[in-house]
């Protein structure tokens, strides 16, 4: 009896592990969600535009001209957030530096930055779908319309109905 007793055990613990090691397996495993930023060049007078917000070099948290810029996640049901903060200008390229905070609702956030961004680029955001496969909108989320003295950069956000995901 005893011997009958420990074969049935043994069998239900080879059954059970190798169900385990089945359902493990058979999951696929999504990869880490990725952001990221593209610069599209010369974006500026090409699309409609929902708002417009100040950057200012190294501004503090308590800015009261806020860039934050929330839209529907075109994967989730959530609402996603980026807000571009202007780091500095380049005066022999006449170009800025940006870091971005993109928060993605439910997923993450990530701290991006971008640079030798020019006054009339678009700037991308890069988001994972529900299968963390990166895409990005061939309309730029931001425009760069000006630099000002080169501490302050005017920003046009786009309207997310002209965004058209493609994965990059």
């Amino acid at each position: 009896m005893k011997r009958f007793l420990f074969i049935a055990l043994a069998v239900v613990v080879v059954c059970a592990s190798g169900l385990f090691v089945f359902l493990r397996v058979d999951q696929p495993v999504l990869p880490a969600p990725q952001s990221g930023l593209l610069r599209i060049p010369l974006s500026a007078y090409k699309y409609q535009l929902c708002t417009e917000a100040f950057a200012y070099a190294y501004a503090t948290p308590d800015n009261p001209y806020k860039t934050d810029y929330e839209f529907q996640d075109p994967f989730r049901h959530t609402t996603d957030t980026i807000t571009p903060y202007l780091q500095g200008y380049d005066a022999t390229s006449k170009s800025v530096t940006f870091q971005v905070d993109v928060i993605i609702g439910h997923v993450s956030t990530f701290h991006l930055s971008i640079s030798h961004v020019h006054e009339l680029d678009g700037i991308a955001v890069v988001l994972p779908d529900l299968h963390n496969h990166s895409l990005h909108s061939t309309v730029p989320q931001f425009i760069i319309s000006d630099f000002g003295n080169g501490s302050i950069a005017v920003l046009d956000y786009t309207c997310p109905q002209q965004w058209v995901w493609n994965k990059t």
